[in-house]
């Protein structure tokens, strides 16, 4: 399995190029469980054999990286925070969001703003889910984007290099396979394993009834 879904996107980042390294990580920032933490490295090995150049791994991966959060930022900034809260207690389960949590981090990010987007980048799930709260209290798609981008252009070149540097280890591919597979077992586990808890939760009436704050947080 780890040789499939590794040569799988290395065929893809071969046969796309930057293209390939952009919707890879996209894609990934849309569903958390696909492993973007091993197409950076797979391409910093192709840049170590000039298939690539670092900078250029680091753009793509990191536009890539925006472009997938936007997915989630601008249907909650369409939203507003008062609409995103009842969506997501009607289908937040599904998404193993708690609408209790989720209106606590829309709360700590009224107070932190960009700078939880931008340092939140090396975090595997919350800089994806940071963009529902950035979104819902209607943070700037510029000042969003500049955030985003400079923190995920900068983390994605550090996964270039580390990359580039295990080039010279024998077998690199196959150890970042195992990661690969490793990395993707343990979120979809999580996610069957949050989503079992949410449901139960809901049959037994104790997940939906959270009421909205009845002050919210300033700038939301």
């Amino acid at each position: 399995m780890d040789g499939g879904l590794t040569d799988w996107l290395v065929h893809t980042m071969h046969h796309l190029h930057y293209i390939g390294i952009f919707l890879l990580v996209a894609l990934a920032r849309i569903f958390p469980p696909l492993p973007a933490e091993s197409v950076i490295p797979l391409a910093g090995i192709g840049a170590a054999t000039g298939e690539f150049t670092l900078v250029g791994v680091a753009i793509a991966g990191g536009l890539g990286s925006l472009a997938g959060q936007l997915v989630w930022f601008l249907p909650s900034r369409m939203m507003g925070r008062d609409r995103l809260e009842a969506f997501l207690k009607k289908y937040g389960p599904w998404l193993t969001i708690n609408p209790k949590k989720a209106r606590q981090s829309t709360d700590w990010f009224a107070r932190h703003g960009g700078i939880a987007v931008l340092f939140s980048q090396p975090v595997p799930g919350v800089r994806t889910l940071i963009s529902i709260p950035a979104g819902a209290c209607r943070m700037s798609i510029l000042n969003y984007s500049l955030a985003s981008g400079i923190g995920s252009i900068l983390w994605t070149a550090l996964l270039a290099w580390t990359g580039y540097m295990l080039s010279t280890w024998p077998f690199a591919h196959r150890l970042i396979g195992y990661f690969t597979v490793g990395l993707l077992v343990v979120l979809v586990g999580l996610y069957l394993w949050r989503l079992t808890k949410h449901l139960h939760l809901l049959r037994k009436g104790t997940a939906a009834p959270d009421a909205p704050s009845a002050t919210p947080t300033a700038g939301c």
